[in-house]
């Protein structure tokens, strides 16, 4: 069909898939930079969670710190219900066109911020803002494993989430680079908003989606993306997407072991959550120290934690495994948490806190990123239809939880103190390791029969034979 039969056939999503499609599997460099567009929009796609003008906006705006967990609670739930929306949406209609849509109603929302006057347009803004970037989620986990073959999936998911960490890092860093000068919030959303506007800028202009033969394809390497390019590889039969999302979440969530990955590493990220929002609190109140030695403490969790992302994924693509790696460091994490809970409430000097939270920041990132590769491989076996659709239901399950902590968390610290707390936290990540021991197979590298697989049904199967 030519462009112009695209687009008048198809419109806004034919104009995508004839101008903004690869028909040919990209490789070296080109490859790279597909991937390094995905991570730049992945930055704004976090602007909702940009909270660090928050002791402003309270004084400001006039609301207090219980309202805005209230108001945090509906946002991550919001979210979450989006993303079951995004996900079959990429899936159907393309990556990219989500992808554009979402970053460009995430940047109006942004300076929609400065229209804010009290709390409840603070709800609305900020509500909105949380909607939309669910429905990008599934379409950017999507469009990671779509430029990634399989040697090189853990570093593709690694950069990802560094993507989202580096949006929390300059939400902090610029604005206290840049208040002394300023001094308003206002200032601070014209900064980070100009800054989303040149970063969307190449994402809008260059970043593109695979054919849709070529999202179907379950591709090792980029050596075997060159032999389809050739035709020294034929295409098998490719699955159909899923024609509403209800079918899509049907097809995923007949599948134990979608409901085993997913639900075990979001109790194992109870860690994670627990330093991000109540860690300063928790470091306070457990070792009796100041705010600014408890707020520290906190943030040296995320320095390791954001460094050893990619890393971790490069030691999981090198060693070809993806489960042992996984396993083996959670292990070594329920044996740091076994050694320091017992800690809290009797004196600890600040640097051995330090030492302790740096290496449970660096082994819970090393950990998780084989996760992200092996779940990825998991919805290829599945069919690599519905890629994005995994993606969006993670992402639900994990904001559920995250709205659910925020309630308990609190709860439990202040009737059984933080140290029980933290047992919990124990416990989820001990489920992690149950539900990854429950699925079958990525013990080891896949021995692919063939270079290339048509993803689906009648697909040669690989998760065995690991």
């Amino acid at each position: 069909m030519a462009n112009a039969e695209r687009i008048q056939a198809n419109g806004l999503s034919g104009y995508f898939a004839a101008h903004r499609t690869l028909d040919v599997y990209p490789t070296g460099m080109a490859r790279w930079w597909m991937l390094l567009l995905t991570v730049m929009a992945t930055v704004v796609s976090y602007y909702e969670f940009g909270f660090s003008l928050l002791p402003l906006w309270l004084s400001t705006l006039h609301f207090t710190l219980p309202q805005f967990g209230m108001f945090l609670a509906l946002a991550v739930l919001l979210s979450g219900a989006s993303a079951m929306y995004g996900g079959p949406l990429a899936d159907r209609h393309g990556r990219v066109v989500v992808i554009d849509l979402c970053l460009l109603a995430m940047i109006v929302l942004t300076f929609a911020n400065l229209l804010m006057t009290g709390f409840w347009s603070f709800v609305i803004v900020r509500g909105l803002m949380n909607v939309v970037a669910g429905l990008s989620w599934g379409a950017l986990g999507g469009l990671t494993r779509d430029m990634s073959p399989r040697v090189s999936r853990g570093v593709a998911f690694g950069l990802l989430t560094l993507g989202a960490v580096a949006c929390q890092f300059l939400w902090n860093f610029i604005p206290g680079l840049t208040l002394p000068y300023f001094h308003t919030w206002q200032s601070q959303i014209w900064i980070m908003g100009l800054l989303a506007v040149a970063i969307y800028i190449p994402v809008f202009f260059f970043l593109k989606d695979l054919s849709p033969s070529l999202r179907m394809m379950v591709i090792d390497s980029e050596q075997t993306g060159a032999a389809y390019e050739s035709g020294e590889i034929e295409q098998g039969p490719s699955p159909a997407a899923p024609g509403s999302a209800t079918q899509a979440f049907a097809e995923l969530l007949s599948h134990w072991s979608v409901w085993a990955l997913v639900v075990g590493v979001v109790g194992f990220l109870s860690i994670a959550l627990t330093v991000q929002n109540f860690g300063s609190e928790m470091f306070a109140e457990a070792y009796k120290y100041d705010a600014a030695t408890a707020t520290a403490a906190a943030s040296k969790f995320w320095l390791l934690n954001g460094l050893m992302l990619v890393p971790a994924g490069y030691l999981s693509d090198w060693l070809g495994m993806r489960k042992p790696v996984s396993l083996i460091l959670t292990l070594l994490v329920l044996a740091g948490l076994a050694l320091w809970i017992p800690t809290f409430n009797h004196p600890l000097p600040p640097g051995q806190l330090n030492l302790i939270v740096l290496a449970m920041g660096a082994l819970t990132a090393s950990a998780y990123i084989p996760w992200t590769a092996q779940f990825s491989e998991l919805l290829e076996d599945i069919s690599p239809a519905i890629q994005a659709t995994g993606w969006s239901f993670f992402q639900m399950v994990f904001r559920v939880w995250i709205a659910a902590t925020g309630i308990l968390i609190p709860l439990v610290s202040h009737r059984y103190g933080w140290s029980t707390w933290m047992w919990i936290a124990f416990a989820g990540v001990s489920l992690f390791v149950v539900a990854m021991l429950s699925v079958r197979g990525y013990w080891r590298p896949a021995s692919a029969p063939a270079p290339m697989r048509g993803g689906g049904a009648g697909a040669p199967a690989t998760a065995n034979a690991r």
